[in-house]
């Protein structure tokens, strides 16, 4: 299976919404970085904030973004914040502050401010645009973006030093001062980069994660810091994706029954996806790896390096089903737990493909060769399914002795051989096929079989019969073609 899809964000609102809500984006700005990184890449700082959004990116060393929408029923913004802070403590940075607001400029300035800011409870001047601070955090109000920046300087703002040196000698240093000025002067004098800073003066970014369809299916991605070219950083990383996604779904009482894994290449807006479909819902992180850790392992060619080199991993739950465990009967010895057969399944199907594993399914039908037909294995049966499929199937042919200590099953061909048979007043005397000519010592039949007249007609007579060294055959003699012309096939034996 390749790895092809689009990207999403997290925590969007319901269809159902008469007004969305605006889209939420937190920039956390740490102290001191560790001595020592827990993973490839610098990620520790990135892994650590995951705890408290479904999606971080990195900005580069001690500063992340990441998705601040979802906190609703969570204890709102405030909480989100704290959960952060505590996050990149655990991680062993020395400090973390936080900035909220509609767009990531905001953010950035609000982080910002709240780091210059911290030490400072006494004689701190009131906040600009009524932004809210607690403790080392600054959120913003909805709408309130343009009012913050407004009387903050433009170092505030992700504007190349060259330029505010210009600006300066202009006469600008406030940001409102930048905000109130045509964008075409801006435009004639410095260009693009001219557009993008009267864009960020009037808070006006397109720098944040986009909305998902829908906030009820739990999600985690994370952007790359330096795009992956092997699969040991993505692996990594895929195991705190998965401890967020499955914490999420323990939260809300479900498992993951489909998930997609999302690789977004480096350079490019494509991107390569994969299905993870575990042979029941569950929502065990070993397992769902085992599942995920295949279809990444796909995408490696024969040197171990990616196919293209990767930014972003998106881990999204795309359908839940309630937990199905059963309770295991301590007095019951042959009691068997479904979801480790559904582990092995899963993984099984992971490694070999989705038509690896397969069972008959009977059918109500006479003829004998299609009274059954192999179906791919989707799941582990429950009881009762279980107990349907290993009834015997319609017609199923036994030779039992007079004294009932013997029993022998007839197994079908996969087609039946066609064979030659002499007889004598209608009955089966001596076989030829692939074995040589043989003599039947006994023969019993016939049993006649017809059917399928609208579509297929056949019309059959079946002969049970012993060979000189004991073998025991299921033939049948049928009338086929214009001629109606009597052939004899040996259709099964027994054993």
């Amino acid at each position: 299976m390749s790895l092809l899809g689009a990207r999403a964000g997290a925590g969007s609102e319901r269809p159902g919404d008469v007004r969305a809500a605006p889209p939420r984006v937190a920039t956390v700005l740490t102290g001191e970085v560790p001595p020592a990184s827990d993973g490839p890449g610098g990620l520790d700082l990135v892994m650590a904030l995951l705890a408290g959004s479904p999606r971080v990116a990195p900005l580069g060393p001690g500063a992340c973004r990441v998705d601040a929408r979802g906190w609703d029923r969570r204890g709102g913004e405030p909480a989100l914040v704290r959960a952060l802070r505590e996050a990149a403590l655990a991680a062993g940075y020395t400090g973390a502050w936080t900035g909220v607001a509609d767009v990531a400029v905001v953010a950035d300035a609000a982080a910002l401010l709240a780091r210059q800011l911290d030490g400072h409870e006494s004689g701190a001047p009131p906040l600009p645009g009524g932004g809210a601070r607690d403790g080392a955090s600054i959120i913003v109000a909805p709408d309130a973006g343009p009012a913050f920046l407004a009387p903050l300087p433009l170092s505030f703002l992700p504007i190349p030093d060259d330029m505010q040196e210009t600006l300066r000698a202009l006469g600008f240093h406030r940001i409102e001062e930048l905000a109130v000025r045509d964008r075409s002067e801006l435009e004639s004098r410095f260009g693009p980069a001219g557009v993008r800073a009267h864009r960020w003066a009037r808070a006006e970014d397109d720098r944040t994660f986009r909305p998902l369809a829908a906030d009820d299916l739990p999600e985690a991605s994370l952007e790359l810091e330096g795009a992956a070219v092997t699969l040991e950083p993505l692996l990594f990383v895929l195991r705190h994706l998965l401890h967020r996604v499955c914490s999420d779904l323990l939260r809300v009482g479900r498992c993951a029954s489909r998930l997609s894994l999302e690789l977004h290449l480096d350079g490019a807006s494509a991107s390569r996806q994969a299905r993870v479909l575990p042979a029941r819902a569950t929502r065990r992180e070993d397992l769902l790896y085992d599942l995920c850790r295949a279809a990444l392992e796909r995408a490696v060619d024969t040197t171990g390096c990616l196919a293209a080199p990767v930014r972003e991993i998106v881990l999204r739950v795309e359908e839940t089903a309630p937990p199905g465990a059963r309770q295991g009967d301590l007095f019951s010895g042959d009691w068997r737990d479904p979801m480790a057969a559904a582990a092995a399944l899963s993984r099984l199907r992971a490694r070999l493909g989705k038509e690896a594993i397969a069972w008959p399914h009977p059918r109500m039908i006479h003829r004998p060769e299609s009274r059954s037909r192999w179906r791919p294995v989707a799941s582990v049966e429950t009881p009762e399914e279980e107990k349907a499929r290993s009834a015997p199937s319609p017609g199923a042919t036994r030779i039992v002795s007079t004294d009932g200590a013997l029993e022998s099953t007839l197994h079908l061909l996969p087609d039946p051989v066609e064979v030659k048979v002499w007889s004598r007043k209608g009955r089966p005397v001596e076989l030829q096929d692939a074995a040589g000519r043989r003599p039947l010592i006994v023969a019993e039949g016939p049993e006649r079989l017809s059917g399928d007249w609208w579509k297929d007609p056949y019309r059959r007579e079946y002969y049970r019969v012993c060979t000189g060294e004991g073998e025991l055959l299921w033939l049948y003699r049928e009338w086929r073609g214009k001629g109606k012309e009597a052939r004899w096939w040996l259709h099964g034996v027994f054993d």
